[in-house]
């Protein structure tokens, strides 16, 4: 009789906890919206062994058993709970495939081991960092405590970017009506400081102070032909990027305020701060937050990248319909699981009121030179406003330019990006229309600095 009563005492306490789980993971999907320490704990930490076999599919009706693998934006889509979901039916799903090595520039490696321990971090009152000593390579190389989060921030700004990078790219922008404005238009990277390409100065002669520009313009439709947007990077980190824009209807460029980076990018739910893969803004604006390393899921080997063309656009089947528009087909990429730094970009005290987000979390692939294959972002309300994902893909380049290297994962530049803003119920992705080009691939036209680096080449675009 005792031992009876102590089985169906020990089923119901069995019972209880399988209810108490089922009701926490239901809490936990209401809660996906509201940014919490909760949803970054259960996120899969990088020394588990628990994994997910390839050929696994994800849907929406398995998602939670795989939630932990999923990076927070991720499972937001997936659960079906917002306006951009992975809607259901046979073709609708996440396919997990086996995670694939990743190589970096030979002449970036180098410079890190020739530079290491030079680059020296320094912490400034408002709890942001700033860096001195940095020549090239990847600053901090083997990133640990103290001040975690700064070192990370760093590596990641300071990610491998070629000497000059162009893509041709066309750029759907939908609404919550799947209205669809299809533009097209070209960028153009150039990085004069901080140079770790073969045969290239590490600081060019003609930099002038610069470390990096961002040129972005406007080709299709006819009303945005020659909008151009140009974004400055003075090679001091405190310093704050300018910011101009050449307007064809009055023939001539504005230099933006500082506020403008919370501003749209050529007409997108992109803003200025969130180029360069998630984030593309001032490090001394924010506290970096180290929140761990995991293992999660992301795209970064996708094979359809390398083919796309002009003429296949979306007709190739690149894309879902619906309110799956901008997803990736699983049947032509594989998602897996990546070694991630989380790292919670917080802006100072001063910075918090004008800037637009609470919280950007990085997710920082330890392979791919710390740069972000997805950034989250929640409002001043700490509620999930954009989910931007990153599609990589490989980018072809001239075997001298690296080494020997014919193809390599592109840390900066060249990716699919998708942005879903899910409070505005706005979509927007980009992708290039050929395989990107880098250094001496680029045509030469691209390569005059004075014309696509510099504020005074805006006064020459419509000429």
């Amino acid at each position: 009789m005792i031992n009876l009563r102590r089985l169906a005492i020990g089923a119901a306490v069995l019972a209880i906890a399988a209810m108490l789980e089922l009701t926490a993971g239901s809490a936990a999907a209401q809660n996906l919206g509201t940014f919490s320490q909760a949803l970054i704990d259960a996120l899969n930490p990088a020394s588990s062994t628990d994994t997910i076999p390839p050929g696994t599919r994800i849907t929406q009706a398995n998602w939670q058993k795989y939630r932990k693998f999923m990076p927070i934006g991720l499972q937001a889509f997936v659960s079906g709970q917002y306006f951009w979901k992975l809607e259901g039916g046979p073709e609708y799903y996440i396919e997990v495939g086996p995670t694939i090595p990743t190589l970096l520039p030979t002449k970036y490696l180098q410079d890190t081991e020739k530079y290491i321990g030079q680059t020296k971090l320094v912490k400034l009152p408002s709890g942001a960092y700033t860096i001195s000593n940095y020549n090239a390579g990847i600053p901090f190389p083997h990133p640990a405590e103290p001040d975690m989060g700064g070192k990370l921030l760093y590596d990641y700004y300071y990610t491998y970017i070629p000497t000059i990078y162009h893509s041709w790219y066309p750029l759907e922008i939908v609404d919550r009506y799947f209205n669809t404005s299809m533009n097209e238009g070209q960028q153009l990277f150039f990085k004069l400081s901080h140079v770790s390409d073969t045969g290239e100065p590490i600081f060019n002669p003609n930099a002038n102070g610069i470390f990096l520009s961002i040129y972005d313009q406007g080709l299709l439709p006819e009303q945005n032909k020659y909008l151009t947007a140009l974004a400055v990077f003075p090679d001091d980190p405190q310093r704050v990027p300018e910011l101009y824009v050449f307007l064809p209807s009055l023939r001539r460029s504005l230099r933006l305020s500082s506020s403008a980076r919370c501003a749209p990018l050529q007409g997108t739910d992109w803003t200025n701060d969130d180029q360069r893969g998630g984030f593309s803004g001032i490090p001394k604006w924010f506290i970096p937050r180290y929140l761990g390393e995991k293992k999660l899921l992301f795209l970064v080997h996708a094979p359809w990248f390398a083919r796309a063309n002009e003429k296949e656009r979306f007709v190739g089947g690149y894309t879902f319909e619906g309110h799956s528009m901008g997803w990736a087909r699983p049947q032509e990429n594989k998602f897996e699981l990546r070694d991630v730094y989380l790292v919670d970009l917080v802006p100072t005290e001063e910075n918090k009121r004008a800037y637009c987000y609470s919280h950007r979390l990085l997710y920082m692939d330890k392979d791919l030179a710390y740069t972000a294959d997805q950034a989250d972002t929640w409002d001043n309300q700490e509620k999930l406003w954009k989910l931007q994902v990153i599609f990589r893909g490989p980018t072809t380049a001239i075997p001298s330019d690296l080494n020997g290297q014919k193809s390599f994962v592109l840390p900066s530049g060249g990716e699919i990006g998708v942005i879903y803003d899910i409070q505005n119920e706005h979509m927007n992705v980009a992708w290039p229309s050929s395989p990107s080009q880098i250094n001496s691939a680029v045509p030469r036209e691209f390569h005059n600095l004075s014309l696509y680096a510099l504020p005074s080449g805006l006064e020459q675009v419509m000429k």
